[in-house]
């Protein structure tokens, strides 16, 4: 109490000195050390009083001169959870927002107070992501694609660290145009580091990809999966922001994108070597979940463009490939008059000149077209093609007469699809 009744008569008894005191730095802070300061006076030595006014804890510490004033040495400003560095010799427990007063009885009395402020330092981000081969915690950089997975937030921040609870800090997370806060909770009483485990999820829906953020089993954010989204943690003015790896892959059509209704088309994944690839052909999902998956369309509902959606899997890394397959109808052959080609059926006169048309041929870049007469003695001859419009081909013109034709005999022309053994065409025409 008289150390009290002293402190109150140091700060409010003076009228008026030559000399000044102060506490510096000013605000103190927290965690942190402050001196005495006495300047403007004759004396060599002195001491100091300093009070915690919130709580009444006192320190009288000497002054000694240094560069023309008198100064006392360090005084660490810390918690009751605080370990004092070793060279510590006075120590003052404090809080944020307490007061501390310095008085001094030289000069008649001279004193000053100052505020405790939230601890002071450079605050740093960082991500780390799990490496289930090393068993820990490793540095995310920049500039490599972040792969789904653990991850760990960490904020080292010493202003967040106040009191000698466990406290939080915020950080905001987007991916894509979405965005949540997640407060990252503290490692320790008084540690000042701050961090909050994730787990980043890229799976399929539907026909698309989604990335997930999700934090102690409950889903924060959902969005769609699109190529160079990026993951993207911010704290204050710090941001770090990385891209999702994706897997680049492609599709391949065999024999090609266009085939005729009931013929075969084998899709292959290129680019990669897939763990797991889910097919959807048309928007249904398929059962295969291979690297391959064969197409046949047998009803007859042509043409139709057919679109197909691989989402590829290698390892935990997503990727998305699309393509269209267009079923088209069957090749059709007729025979036609070679001058006004117009359609022969039925029979025509020996010594015709004719040509074979065929329509519908577009899965086959390069077709070919046999002709030749029936009978034990049968002979035939391969054609010659001109592309009239887009999947119609006419023959070059040709008379019965070289085929050794006369009446009574049958002429027939043939088709044939190399891709595909159903797609055959076949066409007779009796000669009279």
């Amino acid at each position: 109490m008289k150390r009290l009744v002293l402190l109150g008569t140091l700060l409010v008894g003076t009228i008026a000195w030559a000399g000044t005191i102060q506490i510096s730095p000013s605000p103190v802070p927290l965690k942190g050390a402050f001196q005495v300061e006495v300047m403007g006076i004759q004396a060599e030595n002195g001491d100091a009083v300093v009070v915690n006014v919130n709580t009444g804890e006192l320190l009288r510490v000497p002054l000694k001169p240094e560069g023309g004033k008198l100064v006392s040495e360090e005084i660490y400003a810390l918690r009751d959870c605080d370990s004092p560095p070793e060279e510590a010799k006075y120590v003052l427990h404090v809080a944020v927002g307490q007061v501390i007063a310095a008085a001094t009885g030289l000069e008649d009395g001279l004193s000053a107070t100052s505020s405790v402020a939230p601890p002071q330092g450079p605050a740093a981000l960082s991500l780390y992501s799990w490496s289930g081969e090393r068993n820990t915690w490793c540095p995310q950089k920049a500039e490599d694609p972040l792969s789904p997975g653990k991850l760990l937030i960490q904020v080292d921040d010493p202003s967040g660290d106040v009191s000698c609870g466990e406290e939080s800090v915020p950080v905001v997370i987007s991916v894509g145009e979405e965005e949540l806060q997640l407060d990252l909770r503290e490692t320790g009483p008084a540690a000042g580091r701050f961090t909050a485990e994730v787990v980043l999820v890229v799976e399929p829906k539907a026909t698309n990809l989604v990335v997930k953020v999700v934090h102690q089993g409950s889903e924060l954010l959902s969005t769609e999966f699109v190529p160079g989204i990026t993951l993207k943690v911010t704290y204050g003015t710090l941001v770090l922001e990385h891209s999702l790896a994706q897997l680049e892959a492609g599709l391949s059509l065999e024999p090609g994108a266009r085939e005729d209704v009931g013929c075969p088309v084998r899709i292959l994944v290129t680019g990669a070597e897939p763990d797991e690839v889910v097919w959807y052909v048309a928007g249904m999902e398929q059962p295969e979940r291979g690297r391959e998956l064969r197409l046949i369309r047998g009803e007859p509902t042509y043409p139709e463009m057919v679109p197909i959606v691989a989402l590829i899997r290698q390892g935990t890394v997503w990727g998305k490939a699309e393509t269209w397959v267009s079923f088209v109808p069957p090749t059709e052959i007729s025979f036609v008059d070679a001058k006004t080609e117009e359609t022969i059926s039925g029979s025509c006169p020996c010594g015709r000149t004719l040509k074979v048309k065929l329509t519908c041929a577009y899965d086959d870049p390069m077709p070919r077209v046999w002709v030749g007469v029936l009978g034990p003695n049968c002979s035939s001859r391969a054609l010659s093609l001109v592309r009239q419009a887009d999947g119609e081909y006419l023959s070059e013109a040709f008379s019965t007469d070289e085929l050794s034709a006369c009446a009574g005999d049958v002429l027939w022309a043939q088709y044939k699809d190399p891709t595909c053994l159903e797609d055959v065409a076949y066409v007779l025409l009796i000669l009279r």
